[in-house]
């Protein structure tokens, strides 16, 4: 099948494509300036893999949480395609595509993405079972959802920085880092999508969006003008 994958959450611009010439991976990363160069980044993609974006057949792209910007951006660059190919949508958790690759790991494996303002998403997995929503925290906050004597693996592409962060708010706690999607993640959610993971590859509603996590600053300025929580 043609597939497509977009993320544009991080830093790191990311498409991944595959198609009947094989799968190819580009990214840039360019400060999160990611608008100007998407189009020509999917294009480049595709002709690689051996197919146009008229002929994309399903295309991925994460649900989120991630930067409100790099999601929207993602979203509407898949709607326009599927729009123009008549091909569905596929959204895979943001937190889950990081920590994929470590079901094997004995303890708890935290999936974070830098939230900015001192604060992250993060998400606790076992064996590649999710025990914790999504949440937004600050990595002392964190601390409370993990035991001292279990060793904790961090990964996703801010997992050194908030490893560091927690093992000063619990310098008891066993923190192991291992960063994953820091050159983006489209490579591993064209795999998710394409995979048995059932939850994941089933086509979204046409009235679906990014999950957010946070509020945005605009949403919390209009709610603190009208008085609301």
């Amino acid at each position: 099948m043609n597939t497509l994958a977009i993320d544009a959450i991080t830093p790191a611009l990311s498409v991944s494509a595959s198609g009947p010439k094989g799968t190819c991976t580009l990214s840039v990363i360019n400060g999160g300036q990611h608008a100007p160069a998407l189009l020509e980044l999917i294009d480049a993609a595709v002709a690689r893999a051996g197919f146009t974006p008229r002929q994309t057949q399903w295309i991925a792209v994460p649900e989120g949480p991630g930067s409100f910007t790099g999601l929207r951006l993602a979203w509407s660059a898949a709607k326009a395609i599927s729009l123009a190919a008549d091909c569905p949508i596929r959204a895979v958790p943001t937190l889950i595509t990081y920590a994929a690759g470590f079901s094997s790991w004995p303890g708890p494996v935290v999936s974070v993405l830098d939230a900015k303002k001192s604060r992250y998403y993060a998400q606790i997995f076992r064996r590649g079972d999710v025990v914790t929503e999504p949440m937004d925290l600050s990595a002392a906050e964190f601390a409370r959802y993990v035991a001292e004597g279990e060793r904790i693996l961090v990964t996703g592409p801010d997992a050194a920085l908030f490893a560091e962060e927690l093992s000063g708010a619990n310098p008891l706690l066993d923190c192991y880092s291992l960063p994953s999607g820091v050159h983006g993640m489209s490579a591993e959610l064209l795999l998710i999508a394409q995979s048995g993971y059932a939850d994941y590859n089933e086509t979204v509603p046409d009235h679906a969006g990014p999950i957010y996590v946070r509020r945005s600053d605009a949403e919390i300025e209009f709610s603190e003008r009208n008085g609301q929580q």
